[in-house]
């Protein structure tokens, strides 16, 4: 019994032992608090050893580390025992890396090619500031009247942006154009609340982003087509806006003012109306049916699908019979009133060039080898996509008033994107923009081709989008282009178009 005892009281003693070798183990000694040590090693409750840029805790868990931002302070002595016991070691992949401006990556790069000098350390880009936040603030809110496809202006194309340096160049360049046209429709003397931003820089990042997005082009395929088909709606966007800003047209220079700036190779001379921008939009086209599979499966598939197809309008009749738009803008009843009688007009202009002799409408086949044998048969499809795209245009306004009894202008405007009628220049032949680019050289066939161009204008100024206040402007163009060919037929042609766009 006295060996069971003191065999139990030994292992007391030993558990007691240990206990208390334990508890000497587990005592921490005193040290000063870390003033200026990392935030991970804060939350963690531990020493930190201050050695920047990671200190060894951060070095030897791989993990970011973060110092707070401290006043001048005194440096650790060169060679103290804990740097030597803690040696600075190569940052691990996820070590955070120095955050430079959002613009940095792309400027050394850009600048190079562009000649264009680099800001000077300390240099705040405004513009470039001013631009990408007037983009996210109203530019990306006003381009679609659809949640699906407004979401993917204001989320998908910044995603797609800060991944691609061209796309970036393009969003800044359309955020620049949009604040441009805001001050022009303001007034000089009521800048925008957001601030003022310079042509010219919003001109140098579309020449820039134009520049790589060829490079891209010339390489499509289904690996880089989503962002390509970003880039071409951004490019669609900036052309269609740059035409409401005067600085932009050569007409509008004068002998005394300021150089222009160097666009020359970026948008074509705008001193008559301008019908370059159709080939950029049938591009769109283009790469989207070229890389269908690709893009209906993108975060972009809201952009390249419509609930209304061009097969649901093929077969609609065009409907002479007036639906019911007292609530609507005069704009639209004047539309709805004389749509029928202005395609008749045309039809009708048409039957007699076809009966003229050709000599008389001065159809010279040397003019512009580019387009076969001339002829009308530009002119006379267009004319006929012209009838469908009425016809369209008119059956929203039925199906909207049909189904909302006294529709206004806010549900016609959301049908009227839903059924694709600005898509247009996508239908029309290529004879028919050959005709269009050859100024007057072919005479009738020219002027009537400009009058057809004038009703397809129309049906853009019914679309309430900041980026097409141009076409009624445009409009008045033609009308001015037109009666220099003094052609009594083609200058009343043109009294129903100028009409609805100043109405």
């Amino acid at each position: 019994m006295l060996s069971s005892y003191l065999d139990a009281n030994s292992h007391m003693s030993a558990d007691a032992g240990r206990n208390s070798q334990h508890t000497r183990k587990r005592h921490r000694i005193r040290h000063r608090k870390s003033r200026l040590g990392c935030f991970s090693c804060k939350s963690r409750r531990v020493k930190c050893d201050e050695v920047r840029p990671v200190c060894g805790s951060c070095s030897s868990r791989e993990e970011q580390c973060v110092f707070p931002d401290t006043p001048a302070a005194s440096p650790k002595p060169i060679g103290s025992s804990r740097e030597r016991r803690y040696p600075l070691r190569p940052r691990s992949i996820s070590s955070p890396q120095p955050v430079p401006s959002y613009l940095e990556a792309w400027e050394s790069q850009t600048t190079r090619r562009s000649g264009v000098s680099a800001p000077q350390d300390g240099d705040l880009r405004m513009d470039d500031l001013l631009s990408m936040q007037f983009f996210h603030m109203h530019t990306a809110q006003e381009m679609s009247l659809h949640a699906k496809r407004s979401t993917v202006w204001r989320r998908v194309i910044p995603c797609l942006a800060g991944k691609h340096h061209y796309l970036m160049h393009l969003l800044l360049a359309l955020g620049g154009i949009h604040l441009v046209t805001h001050r022009l429709r303001r007034g000089p003397g009521e800048d925008h609340p957001s601030g003022k931003i310079e042509l010219q820089s919003v001109m140098n990042h579309y020449q820039k982003g134009l520049q790589d997005f060829r490079k891209e082009v010339a390489v499509l395929s289904n690996a880089n087509a989503e962002a390509v088909c970003a880039g071409s709606l951004l490019l669609v966007g900036f052309v269609y806006a740059s035409l409401q800003v005067p600085e932009l047209h050569p007409a509008s220079w004068t002998s005394e003012s300021a150089s222009p700036p160097d666009m020359s190779t970026v948008l074509p001379p705008i001193n008559r109306p301008e019908v370059n921008w159709l080939h950029l939009v049938r591009g769109v086209s283009t790469v989207i049916q070229g890389h269908w599979p690709a893009l209906k499966a993108s975060c972009l598939r809201p952009m390249v699908l419509h609930f209304h197809g061009d097969e649901f309008w093929k077969d609609v009749p065009f409907d002479s019979s007036l639906p019911d738009l007292s609530h609507c803008s005069p704009q639209l009843q004047l539309f709805a009133q004389g749509a029928f009688q202005a395609v008749t007009d045309m039809k009708a202009f048409h039957a007699t060039l076809l009966s003229t002799d050709s000599n008389e409408l001065h159809l010279t086949p040397d003019s512009s080898p580019s387009i076969p044998e001339w002829g009308v048969d530009g002119p006379s499809r267009a004319i006929d996509v012209l009838e469908g795209i009425y016809s369209r245009v008119i059956s929203v306004f039925q199906c909207t008033a049909n189904e909302l009894g006294l529709p206004d202008d806010a549900e016609i405007q959301y049908n009227l994107e839903e059924a694709a009628v600005l898509g247009w220049p996508n239908l029309v032949p290529d004879v028919f923009i050959g005709i269009l680019e050859v100024d007057g050289a072919a005479g009738h066939a020219w002027g009537v081709s400009l009058a057809i161009l004038a009703h397809f204008y129309v049906v853009n100024t019914l679309v309430n989008r900041w980026y097409l206040g141009a076409f009624k402007e445009e409009i008045l163009k033609i009308q001015r282009s037109v009666s220099s060919l003094h052609i009594a037929e083609l200058d009343r042609l043109l009294i129903w178009p100028v009409a609805v766009a100043t109405s």
